[in-house]
């Protein structure tokens, strides 16, 4: 890949009609950072089996995505100035939603928003690639390491011993990362696992397995992506987690565990690709030599547990407040609405970072979610949406109603044939159904599609 990111930079004036050079600039930058994974080349073995420079990449620059490295790219992609190893297409690719993995054809691919990485270093892009890059290797070889989303709706975020337990947890964990000697780390992280213990023995299974398989899934592209950029992990938990942010900590939590794993096992990855079937925290347990548990003091338990009393109730106020504000922005409201008996609209899509339980079956959704069912779909990308399920899952049973507001422009609404069309910022509705206004109010009510005899 490394010849073609050459070509496509030295290729982006022609490319781009020669006049755009803020898209040329966007395109050196992309073509930076897969410069940056090719050069990890025989530095360093990132996992055993892993190469990222070999994984197809899909970069949205905010006006084209640019494919390289694929194997056979869908129709849609043009190949550029005839160069085979590059393809463009105008606008984003409807499979290229956020920095992740997905298919795109037949091939698994790592995928890149620059948007989002405007603040970002060249070192820092090039962690988040080989982290996606790693994600596309983990499906192909590793299935199991994927967490059953739905567990995190449930998750019990604003219990107050729940969320004491789990800083204390991090807390250990970071001082045995921090630990100068093997004896001193060692210690800290029996305590850190005895905690873990302790919390696990008060969760539902469903939960512990979730945080379990996120750390593999996760975690571990987390650690891949450090040792990509000579980090060690002592800069993991450098600032407490939310109450709600049980996914994020798991990100780091699986960090942690890899770069102890480092420390204690020689073979911990190999154990992994050959097929154990163990998690992080229990292969680091079995890995280390026997010996004492190093307690925090008892005044920082203290002050830890009474920090997280207050986080969980602030939590409760804080989901509440979210919703409150949501539903008092000015602008433009869509409603989408899917009664009774016709079924809901089911997920497709969603950003499982950008969201928030608010109870009752509302979730707020603040960056990017899909619905469909067989009358249509639904569509936000870079807003906020409020989804509520007729249960008992607030979200994977399906949909009933979906509202998004403070949309600035007057949307377009179009109703053809039976198929209610809505377009706004961040918003793209299309389905089977009528549409009602009301003022700043759209309502698009879905109805059944014709009978077949």
């Amino acid at each position: 890949m490394r010849s073609a990111a050459k070509l496509l930079l030295l290729m982006a004036p022609s490319l781009l009609g020669g006049s755009n050079l803020a898209a040329a600039a966007t395109l050196a930058e992309a073509t930076a950072i897969i410069e940056g994974v090719e050069d990890l080349r025989g530095e360093v073995e990132l996992w055993p089996g892993f190469e990222p420079w070999s994984i197809p990449v899909a970069i949205f620059d905010g006006e084209r995505t640019y494919l390289l490295g694929h194997p056979s790219p869908p129709e849609e992609f043009q190949p550029a100035a005839g160069h085979e190893d590059i393809y463009v297409l105008a606008g984003r690719h409807e499979a290229v939603v956020a920095n992740s993995s997905t298919k795109i054809g037949e091939a698994r691919t790592a995928t890149l928003m620059l948007e989002s990485l405007e603040e970002s270093s060249l070192s820092q892009r090039v962690e988040i690639l080989v982290h996606e890059s790693f994600h596309v290797f983990q499906r192909e070889r590793h299935p199991r390491w994927s967490a059953n989303e739905a567990a995190l709706f449930l998750y019990p975020m604003d219990e107050a011993e729940g969320l004491f337990l789990r800083r204390l947890e991090v807390e250990t964990l970071r001082r045995a990362l921090s630990a100068q000697t093997s004896e001193a780390s060692a210690c800290r992280v029996r305590s850190a696992l005895a905690t873990r213990d302790l919390r696990f023995s008060r969760l539902s299974e469903e939960f512990s397995e979730y945080e379990r398989l996120t750390e593999l899934n996760e975690g571990l592209a987390t650690y891949v992506g450090h040792r990509a950029v000579g980090k060690t992990g002592t800069d993991l938990f450098d600032q407490e987690f939310d109450a709600a942010a049980v996914r994020l900590r798991a990100y780091e939590t699986g960090a942690a565990f890899g770069h102890l794993l480092d420390r204690f096992s020689d073979r911990w990855q190999d154990l992994l690709e050959d097929g154990d079937e163990r998690a992080l925290d229990e292969l680091l347990r079995a890995s280390l030599p026997t010996g004492e548990a190093c307690d925090l003091p008892a005044l920082e338990i203290e002050a830890i547990r009474a920090a997280a009393s207050r986080d969980a109730e602030a939590l409760r106020h804080e989901r509440a407040e979210k919703e409150r504000t949501f539903l008092a922005q000015s602008g433009w409201r869509v409603l989408i609405t899917a009664p009774e008996p016709l079924d809901p609209l089911f997920l497709e899509g969603f950003d499982p970072i950008n969201v928030a339980s608010l109870g009752s079956g509302k979730i707020l959704h603040e960056r990017f979610l899909k619905l469909g069912n067989s009358e249509g779909s639904v569509e936000v990308m870079g807003r906020t949406a409020l989804s509520s399920g007729p249960g008992p899952h607030p979200l994977f049973n399906g949909v009933r109603t979906l509202l998004a507001t403070g949309i600035e422009r007057e949307p377009s609404v179009e109703v053809i044939d039976g198929v209610a069309t809505v377009q706004a910022e961040g918003l793209m509705v299309r389905l089977r159904g009528s549409i009602e206004r009301s003022g700043q109010s759209v309502e698009v009510r879905l109805a059944p599609g014709p009978s077949e005899d």
